[in-house]
């Protein structure tokens, strides 16, 4: 993040300043935008860190309340196995036809496709082991596996 902060403030200096844009940084501050939005899901999935708005789940019944983390871990596998899938073909589909950036850097577009099934993939896996019962995990207990009750933000 620092790096784009310092590569987004130079070519701006030097675009605004030095009337000499550099030919390189938003291509490369995109790509490292996708790789920030995928690839750490799956740890902010594991650490319960992520965004929760609870407004609506917290009233609804306890045996409701009960059966949300199973429902919602598995529409969260089922998304991120689509968007593996269709992120993999994309990906393949680019390296076959070599398929580059029209920039003067001309990055090959299988890189930057890449972090889409890297990225889902892993969140996929991360929403898969919260759905194997505690119990399988440690031995004892019941129940799915989910975050510590406080551990995200909750609006």
């Amino acid at each position: 993040m620092a790096f784009m902060v310092v590569s987004i403030s130079y070519d701006v200096l030097m675009r605004y300043i030095f009337l000499a844009p550099t030919n390189w940084a938003l291509e490369v501050n995109t790509f490292l935008l996708v790789f920030l939005c995928t690839i750490p899901a799956a740890d902010t999935l594991t650490a319960g860190t992520q965004i929760q708005i609870t407004f609506l789940t917290e009233r609804l019944p306890a045996a409701v309340q009960a059966k949300l983390p199973v429902i919602g871990n598995a529409a969260g596998l089922l998304f991120c196995a689509v968007m593996t899938w269709k992120g993999t073909s994309m990906t393949w589909a680019a390296f076959q036809h070599n398929d580059r950036m029209s920039t003067s850097l001309g990055t090959p577009m299988a890189i930057p496709y890449a972090l889409m099934p890297i990225g889902f993939g892993l969140l996929g896996l991360t929403y898969a082991a919260r759905m194997i019962p505690r119990s399988a995990k440690a031995g004892a207990g019941s129940g799915l596996a989910a975050p510590p009750p406080d551990a995200g933000q909750q609006i």
